[in-house]
C-alpha cells in the first residue's frame, strides 16, 4: 500500500509538471492577440516575462525561510490551485495593469510549485533521485513542447486569447484538487516516521559548501542557454539563414524534442553513471557540435545540432538537482529554493543579453552565447572534487 501510494503521488506530480511546461511556453504563440487586446508595446509585453520573474524571485527568498518548515504534500496542490487561479484572473484581464499584476501572483506560484514538486520527487525516491528527477523535467519537456500546439489549435478554432487562459486555469485548479486523493496520503505517512537525530543544516551552512555555487553556476549557464534558444533561435534561423518560418519554428521544436529523449535515456542510465561526468560530457560534445553548425551557416547542420543540443544537455537541470540532493539530503527543498534562484538569475538576464548582443553586433554573432554557456557547464564541473558520486547518501528529513 505504501509503495502504491508513493507511485500515485510521483505520477501526480508528473501531470502537474506537464501542465506546467504547457502554461511556461504557450505565451508565444498569444502574443500577436495580446498586443491587438491591451494596444501595448513589444517592450511592454515582454517586462511581463520581466514581473513573472520578480515574482518568482519573491517566492525564492520566501522558499529559503519556510520550505524545510512546511508540508511539502499539502503545499504542492495548495501552490498549484493558487497558480490556476492567477491564470484564471489573466484569462479575466479587463487592463494591461491587471494583466501585470496577475503575471507577478503567476511568477510566484510558479516557483512555489517548481520548489516543492523538485524536493517532493526527490526526497521520497533518494535511493534513485536521478532517475526520477529526469522524469520529472522530461514530462515539463512534454508539456513545453506541447503548449504552442495547445494554444495555436484553440486560436485556428476561433478561440479568444482570453478563453484559452481560463481553460487552462481551470484545469489547474481541477489538477490541484485532484492532490486531495494522490498526494496527501503519503505525507500523512511521512508524517509519522520517526524525525532524524541529526540537526538540519540552516542556510548559512549550506552556503558555505563551495559545490552548492558550482552547482548554481552551472544552473546559470544552462538556464541562460535553453531559455536564449528557445527564444532566439526561430528568429536567427530566418534572419541569419534565410530559413523559412516554417523549418525556424520546425528547428525550436526539435531542440525542445531533443531535450525530451536526452531527459528519457539519462532517467535510465544515471543509475549506473556518475551523474557529473554525464553533465560535463553532455555540456562539452554539444558545445563541439553548435560551433561546427553555426560555423557551417547551414540550415540543415544548424538544425541537427541544436536538436543533438537538446539531447545530450537536455538533463543537466535534473542532474544538477540529483548532485545537490546528494550532498543536502536532509534539507532538499532548502538546497532546491538556494539552486533556483541561479535557474531564475539565467532565465532573467539570458535572452535580454542575447537580444542587445544582436543589436550591438548581428543575431549570428549572438547566438553564440548559447555555446558559451555549454562551456561554462563544463568549465564548472571539472572544478567539481571530490567526485559527487564519492559523497555518501544520508536519509532525508521528512
Amino acid at each position: 500500500m505504501a509503495e502504491d501510494s508513493k507511485n500515485k503521488a510521483t505520477f501526480y506530480c508528473y501531470w502537474l509538471m506537464s501542465l506546467y511546461g504547457v502554461s511556461i511556453v504557450m505565451i508565444g504563440t498569444l502574443v500577436p492577440e495580446l498586443l491587438q487586446y491591451f494596444e501595448v508595446s513589444l517592450s511592454e509585453i515582454g517586462f511581463l516575462m520581466t514581473i513573472q520573474c520578480f515574482g518568482g524571485i519573491l517566492a525564492l527568498f520566501l522558499g529559503s525561510r519556510f520550505a524545510e518548515k512546511v508540508k511539502k504534500s499539502l503545499i504542492i496542490p495548495i501552490a498549484f490551485g493558487a497558480l490556476g487561479l492567477g491564470l484564471l484572473i489573466v484569462g479575466y484581464s479587463p487592463s494591461f495593469i491587471v494583466l501585470q499584476s496577475a503575471f507577478f501572483i503567476t511568477g510566484f506560484f510558479i516557483r512555489i510549485t517548481d520548489i516543492f514538486l523538485n524536493a517532493f520527487v526527490g526526497q521520497i525516491h533518494q535511493e534513485e533521485s536521478g532517475i526520477y528527477l529526469n522524469r520529472l523535467h522530461m514530462f515539463f519537456s512534454i508539456g513545453a513542447f506541447t503548449g504552442p500546439f495547445y494554444s495555436g489549435m484553440l486560436i485556428k478554432l476561433d478561440f479568444h486569447w482570453q478563453q484559452i487562459y481560463s481553460i487552462i486555469g481551470i484545469l489547474f485548479v481541477v489538477s490541484a484538487l485532484l492532490g486531495c486523493w494522490f498526494i496527501l496520503p503519503i505525507g500523512k505517512m511521512h508524517q509519522t516516521q520517526s524525525p532524524m537525530n541529526r540537526a538540519p543544516l540552516n542556510f548559512l551552512e549550506i552556503i558555505q559548501d563551495p559545490k552548492i555555487w558550482l552547482l548554481g553556476a552551472t544552473l546559470l549557464f544552462y538556464s541562460f542557454h535553453q531559455l536564449s534558444v528557445t527564444v532566439w533561435l526561430p528568429y536567427y534561423m530566418e534572419d541569419a539563414l534565410g530559413a523559412s518560418k516554417e523549418m525556424a519554428n520546425l528547428a525550436i521544436s526539435l531542440f525542445w524534442f531533443g531535450i525530451i529523449l536526452g531527459r528519457f535515456f539519462v532517467s535510465i542510465i544515471v543509475k549506473n553513471q556518475d551523474p557529473a561526468r554525464l553533465l560535463s560530457f553532455g555540456a562539452f560534445v554539444g558545445a563541439f557540435l553548435l560551433v561546427v553548425g553555426i560555423y557551417s551557416r547551414d540550415i540543415f547542420l544548424t538544425t541537427s545540432a541544436y536538436f543533438i543540443v537538446g539531447l545530450l544537455t537536455g538533463a543537466v537541470i535534473p542532474l544538477a538537482f540529483t548532485i545537490c540532493y546528494k550532498i543536502f539530503p536532509e534539507v532538499i527543498a532548502l538546497a532546491t529554493t538556494f539552486l533556483s534562484i541561479f535557474l531564475l538569475s539565467g532565465q532573467m538576464v539570458g535572452p535580454w543579453l542575447l537580444g542587445i548582443s544582436a543589436e550591438i553586433f548581428t543575431i549570428h554573432h549572438a547566438i553564440f552565447l548559447t555555446v558559451i554557456t555549454l562551456f561554462g557547464c563544463t568549465v564548472v564541473w571539472k572544478l567539481v572534487s571530490p567526485p559527487i558520486a564519492s559523497i555518501p547518501t544520508k536519509p532525508a528529513l521528512r
